[in-house]
Formats: structure tokens, C-alpha cells, sequence
């Protein structure tokens, strides 16, 4: 129990790290998602067989729900970069953060459950925690229309969390996640900017450190965290990474968010901290 709870919080570390990478690395969003998948893909595959993880799958049906959820990870990454780049990592992260709530307010649609109404309450604040966040609000430009990126990406990673979980949760997860970004590479190869020099600005080390430590090492530690830890309180440690993010972001990028903005997230944070303990209590 102490052992996955030390690679929990070392994996939360990593990821809320990872978001600097969309301002260290100067290419678009598609190109760093694509390489980061294909890199990521690569470590993944040697880990299952070095681990001796099944990789196989029990039902075509199954290969259709890889294949979605793939696409599903490529555009969620994508968005996610694309809201740092333009709305920075404080505010990106803060937007991205909305994806607690809104897997509470999905879940019962798939899951045929009942919704709480206090659900709704609680999407309601991380609304005003979001608009706080954001410098100028609904009219604050690019940081505005940056913040909708992150959202968007919330949306698409709630999504693909509740599909994995109904649909293949069955299987290893490392296996699963080997899949899902490789799929997700490829489907991005087509939308390649043409002549991309990797050797400028040292990308290529970026891009390795990545997809191997910053992706496939981290939801790898993640997951295995998981075996003895439940999600209630893998959710709690998870709230951390917005404000680890944030400390990440002043010291290497010296970007310092003001008030209004630290406010917003800690409103967001506080809200992911309270589904956490609500799941834990409610026992879901």
C-alpha cells in the first residue's frame, strides 16, 4: 500500500508536468501528439512484452471500442496542448480540470444510474471556478478561447475514461493504453506538418522524454498505483496536479498566474477534491 502510494504521487508529479511541453516544444499541437502517441506506443510495447502482458483481444466488438477510444485520446491530447499553448498552464489546466465533474454528470447515462441533483449544483461552481480563472472572462480573447480548448478536452477525456471502464476495463491496462496510443498516432501521421525539423531546438529529446517518461512511465506507474489504492482516493492526490502544474510552470516557464486565476483553480480543485470524498462516501 505505502509502495503504490509513493508511485501515485510520483506519477501525479510527472503528469502535471507534462503540460510544459506544449510550450518547450515549438511545433503545433498535432505534431507533438502525433510523435509523442508513436514514441509512447513504442515503450508501451516493449513494457507488455518485457512483462508478459496479453495483448490480445477476446472480441471484435472490443477492437471497435480500441479504435474509438484511440481517437478519443488523439483529440483529447490534442485540445489539451492546443488550450495551454493559447491560454497558458495555469488557466489550461484549471479548464482541463472540469473533467471530474463532468464524468459524475455522465456516468449515470451510461451506467444507468441515478444522477444527484447536488451534481449539477457542483458543475454550476466549477463554471464560475473556470470563468474566475480566465483573465477577462467570457471576453478575455485568446486566453478565453484557449480555456474552451480545455474543456473541450475534459469532455472528450471523460468520455473515453467512461467507455474504457464499460466497455474493456477487463483487460491489462497497459495493453489497453499500448493500443490506444498507437492508434492515435497513426490516425494523426496524415495531418503531419510537412518538413518538420526534429533535430532543431533539440525536439527529438522532448519528444523521447515525452512519450517514454512523461506518458507510457507515468500512466503506467498510475495504473499499477491503482491495484491497491481505490479511485476515491487516487482522486483526492489527482486534485494536486493543477497546483503542481502551476509550480512547474512559474519555475521553468516563469509563468505566474494572477489572483483571479489562482482563485478560479483553487475553486476547481476544491470541487474535484469534494467528488472524490462524495465518491468514497457514496461508495461509487
Amino acid at each position: 500500500m505505502k509502495k503504490n502510494m509513493i508511485e501515485l504521487h510520483v506519477a501525479v508529479i510527472i503528469m502535471s508536468a507534462t503540460s510544459l511541453f506544449a510550450k518547450l516544444i515549438h511545433l503545433p499541437p498535432k505534431d507533438i501528439i502525433a510523435f509523442r502517441c508513436l514514441i509512447a506506443a513504442l515503450a508501451l510495447f516493449l513494457f507488455c512484452r518485457l512483462t508478459r502482458t496479453r495483448l490480445t483481444v477476446d472480441r471484435k466488438s472490443d477492437l471497435g471500442w480500441l479504435m474509438l477510444l484511440g481517437l478519443l485520446i488523439a483529440v483529447h491530447w490534442v485540445t489539451f496542448f492546443t488550450a495551454i499553448q493559447m491560454a497558458g498552464v495555469a488557466v489550461g489546466l484549471t479548464a482541463f480540470f472540469s473533467f471530474t465533474i463532468m464524468t459524475v454528470l455522465m456516468e449515470p447515462f451510461f451506467f444507468h444510474e441515478r444522477m444527484d441533483r447536488r451534481d449539477l449544483a457542483v458543475a454550476l461552481i466549477v463554471i464560475v471556478g473556470i470563468y474566475l480563472a480566465v483573465p477577462g472572462g467570457i471576453s478575455g480573447g485568446r486566453v478565453a478561447v484557449g480555456a474552451a480548448f480545455g474543456i473541450g478536452s475534459a469532455f472528450f477525456y471523460a468520455l473515453r475514461n467512461i467507455l474504457y471502464r464499460k466497455h474493456l476495463s477487463r483487460y491489462p491496462s497497459s495493453a489497453m493504453m499500448f493500443y490506444q496510443v498507437a492508434i492515435a498516432g497513426f490516425a494523426l501521421l496524415p495531418f503531419l506538418t510537412p518538413g518538420i525539423d526534429l533535430l532543431l531546438e533539440n525536439r527529438w529529446v522532448y519528444l523521447i522524454l515525452l512519450g517514454v517518461i512523461f506518458t507510457a512511465a507515468s500512466h503506467t506507474l498510475f495504473v499499477g498505483s491503482l491495484r491497491t489504492i481505490s479511485a476515491s482516493k487516487a482522486g483526492l492526490i489527482t486534485s494536486l496536479e493543477p497546483i503542481y502544474g502551476m509550480i512547474f510552470a512559474a519555475a521553468i516557464l516563469s509563468e505566474i498566474p494572477g489572483i483571479r486565476t489562482v482563485a478560479g483553480a483553487m475553486i476547481v480543485v476544491g470541487v474535484a477534491v469534494y467528488t472524490s470524498i462524495h465518491a468514497h462516501c457514496t461508495g461509487k
